[in-house]
């Protein structure tokens, strides 16, 4: 039976011990924190019980392997996390300063409407996401280096622009100040026309139902530490896994051809096969220790794989000692005028009634600051150069000046607007350090940006007993998110074991031939495809026109 070392608790970790603890290995998983879950943990430290996340979160219906492996999972004696820890599926709203919040409630033809687009503007937009679509090298060559942002703007009004831009981090989990063109379409066309769709049993809140292409994201029905990783962390012991806290990776010895030994300080780490599941700032650092081993193939990706730094996506909790009151269930909140990229949910709209959300709260919302770089109204300062009380304060004013949220909250209030209900606490993740050197946090997180796509690494090295896991490396969710890092971990157990299965992300037997015909046309040089049979039309319809 080999021994394999897995180092991080996070969900690649867990995905990777979670299969081959299955196929009969030996799993060890070693944890800085105490506690499993990565950047989507959950605490309870105030005074008040009151639940805190690491982040915003959500599972969209292209999440084939987080859903897979979660109906392996049991949560209690009745049934498994993907049976009864999954909320219904919720509703992104766009809610403008001086305008009517907006929903996807009619399908595409709500698109022009969320986002404040004429039928010129839309029109211009889909022609650019439809030439993301159909391309597979351009796309990852070219269009990966191409700011998603930038690239729309000149096809949009001012207005449309920022209120479009404003969805990139709630929904893609990226700075839109970053992100690329080929992430953006890769995950629209994902979301749309994804298969197959994921069945669900009935529940308390009505029968059974199914989420598919184009529907809405789901949460957890209470804190992710207590709904998915502590039973998680539970069941994988049943299974043998060992978890040893508190003991982060500080080097690895490297013979030439092999990792002889890891060390987690002073203590030596000994196996058969070695999985780094931690992030790749961390990764970075520790392979530059061992500068041989930092110059094998996969491995010499990681600098220039963390070049842009971290990203900044800071959350926050609003804890309410009334109980505020939504006119649609599970609304969740795109405040698309702030400078922050604020998103917000209020958590009772899917927890189960028996999670306490802390003393005196009766009602708390969870938030995401989801830009670092865009000062704020107040100070005028970006997150990044925000003090932790000059932070709460911009989140308090950028909220409470969004009037579309303001006007559903009356409409459901029997009058009552936002500003009258008692604010009992505004809190922000603990391990945030605001400071005079910037914003910092001691497990920095990754994301794709423009000038990383091309240095994301395989989980298979050229180290014979060394293997990556992690959102970070290649996958087919390809942006960073729950998904990419299951799959990742998936992936990272199947370069150990071929009996591992991972699931596909789905693609359109019409998006796979205009890829290949686009590929052909990017070896030549020419214009995209639909570019080209664009100007074919334009001198068809010339040529007819003079003869």
């Amino acid at each position: 039976m080999q021994k394999i070392i897995i180092f991080g608790a996070g969900i690649a970790g867990l995905s990777a011990a979670h299969e081959l603890a299955r196929l009969g290995y030996n799993v060890a998983v070693y944890e800085v924190n105490d506690q499993a879950g990565g950047f989507f943990r959950s605490s309870r430290l105030s005074h008040n019980n009151m639940p805190t996340e690491y982040s915003w979160h959500g599972m969209g219906p292209w999440y084939h392997n987080t859903f897979d492996i979660m109906q392996q999972i049991p949560f209690n004696e009745q049934g498994t996390i993907y049976d009864l820890a999954l909320s219904r599926s919720i509703a992104f709203g766009i809610f403008p300063d001086k305008a009517k919040a907006q929903f996807y409630d009619e399908g595409l033809k709500s698109i022009h409407k969320m986002f404040r687009m004429d039928k010129w503007d839309f029109t211009k937009s889909t022609y650019l996401m439809l030439k993301s679509w159909t391309a597979n090298k351009r796309s990852q060559m070219t269009y990966a280096r191409l700011n998603a942002a930038e690239a729309w703007q000149p096809l949009m009004s001012e207005v449309a622009y920022k209120t479009w831009r404003s969805c990139f981090g709630p929904w893609i989990g990226s700075d839109w100040s970053k992100v690329s063109l080929h992430i953006t379409g890769d995950f629209f066309r994902k979301q749309l026309i994804t298969q197959p769709t994921h069945e669900h049993k009935a529940d308390h809140d009505g029968p059974a139902w199914s989420q598919g292409a184009g529907d809405g994201w789901l949460l957890l029905k209470g804190p992710s530490s207590e709904y998915w990783f502590d039973p998680w962390v539970r069941h994988l012991q049943e299974q043998g896994v060992q978890f040893c806290w508190g003991k982060g990776l500080s080097r690895l010895e490297f013979d030439g051809s092999r990792i002889s030994a890891a060390y987690c300080g002073n203590e030596q780490i000994v196996g058969d096969i070695y999985l780094l599941a931690i992030n790749p700032f961390m990764t970075a650092e520790i392979l530059s220790v061992t500068p041989e081993l930092e110059r094998q193939e996969e491995l010499r990706l990681f600098k220039p794989l963390t070049q842009d730094g971290p990203h900044a996506q800071v959350s926050f909790r609003l804890a309410f000692a009334e109980a505020i009151k939504f006119p649609r269930q599970r609304t969740a909140v795109v405040v698309s005028d702030s400078e922050f990229n604020l998103t917000l949910f209020a958590q009772e709209q899917v927890w189960d009634q028996t999670v306490d959300l802390g003393h005196n709260i009766k009602s708390l919302w969870t938030g995401t600051s989801c830009i670092s770089s865009v000062p704020g109204r107040l100070y005028h300062k970006p997150v990044n150069n925000c003090s932790r009380e000059e932070f709460i304060a911009e989140v308090k004013a950028q909220i409470l000046s969004c009037g579309a949220l303001n006007d559903l909250i009356r409409q459901a209030n029997s009058g009552k607007g936002l500003h009258e209900f008692t604010l009992l606490n505004v809190e922000v993740w603990h391990e945030w350090e605001f400071g005079r050197d910037g914003l910092k946090h001691p497990q920095p997180k990754w994301v794709t940006t423009t000038n990383t796509q091309a240095y994301i690494p395989a989980q298979k090295t050229p180290v014979a007993n060394l293997f990556l896991a992690g959102a970070h490396t290649q996958t087919q969710a390809q942006v960073w998110s729950i998904e990419g890092a299951v799959e990742s971990g998936r992936r990272a157990a199947k370069a150990i074991d071929d009996r591992v299965q991972v699931l596909e992300q789905y693609k359109p037997w019409w998006l796979r031939i205009s890829a290949k015909i686009d590929d052909g046309l990017y070896a030549l040089k020419a214009p995209h495809l639909i570019d080209s049979v664009f100007i074919l039309v334009i001198l068809f319809s010339l040529w007819q026109f003079f003869i």
